[in-house]
């Protein structure tokens, strides 16, 4: 009987293998910039409240690592929630990039925003000046000024109804009170003594326009407005005007007689000066 004996020498079974291929990741991340409100609430392209800034960064390959900000050149800072931007600038600059787990460095992305949350200054007061033949004149001037948007315009108001609106940076805007008086007449026996200054009209017309309609509430306000929509009122309440010593109408033969300390204008043609002990 022929027996058959296989010898196996030096073999072994090895079980097959899958080589993971480890594959290349050189694409940096990208990185979004989403701002809150999404649009300037202001006028002119200015933000007038605080705005949240929103970065999202995606990495389809190794993954988002880090994400880094920081606004207007200050110190970089690491993302982790959204931030505010409240400080008022006219060039708001928000720098922002991300990092993978690769190691892939996304390039420096910039968003822009202008910011003025803070109203203008405004300072409301009145002048009078003495005018050759119209008597007296009355100025409104508002001085307003704004430090970051700029002024923008500036209303004045008689009792709510407006008169005028003035445009420009400023600072100073001026109203003209439409107001004006005419006399015409003759005066004779002037007699001027330490106490008091005395004439005697013969003929007088005095014409023109009272300084305020006679009513029990005056109020002039002017409206100050910057760039961005922020706007500050300033008001006078019954601003007091120098009534003409003759009130508007015919005077014939009426004796005047002011303090000798007097200065001021009476009109065209009839009498003009200052009084002053003479």
């Amino acid at each position: 009987m022929e027996g058959i004996i296989f010898l196996i020498i030096g073999m072994s079974l090895l079980p097959s293998t899958a080589k993971m291929m480890e594959k290349d990741d050189t694409t940096p991340p990208v990185t979004t910039c989403a701002l809150d409100p999404p649009e300037p609430d202001g006028q002119n392209g200015w933000y007038v409240n605080d705005v949240t800034v929103t970065l999202n960064a995606t990495d389809n390959e190794s993954g988002v690592n880090v994400t880094y900000y920081r606004v207007n050149a200050t110190s970089w800072e690491v993302y982790a929630e959204p931030f505010l931007i409240s400080n008022d600038g006219s060039h708001i600059v928000i720098e922002y990039y991300s990092v993978d787990n690769a190691g892939n460095t996304e390039p420096t992305m910039i968003v822009t925003c202008a910011m003025d949350k803070t109203i203008p200054e405004l300072f409301l007061e009145y002048r009078l000046t003495q005018t050759v033949f119209c008597g007296w004149a009355i100025t409104f001037c508002a001085t307003a000024t704004d430090a970051t948007s700029e002024m923008n315009r500036v209303e004045f108001y008689f009792n709510n109804l407006l008169q005028v609106t003035l445009g420009g940076s400023g600072p100073e805007y001026t109203w003209d009170y439409p107001s004006w008086y005419r006399v015409r007449g003759f005066i004779r026996d002037p007699e001027i003594t330490e106490e008091y200054v005395k004439f005697y009209a013969r003929f007088v017309i005095i014409t023109g326009y009272p300084p305020f309609p006679i009513i029990p509430k005056i109020v002039i306000s002017a409206i100050a407005y910057d760039n961005a929509g922020n706007w500050k009122k300033g008001e006078i309440y019954n601003p007091t005007f120098p009534v003409p010593i003759i009130t508007p109408g015919f005077h014939l033969f009426r004796e005047i007689s002011l303090p000798n300390a007097y200065t001021g204008f009476i009109g065209a043609n009839y009498i003009r000066a200052s009084f002053n002990n003479y």
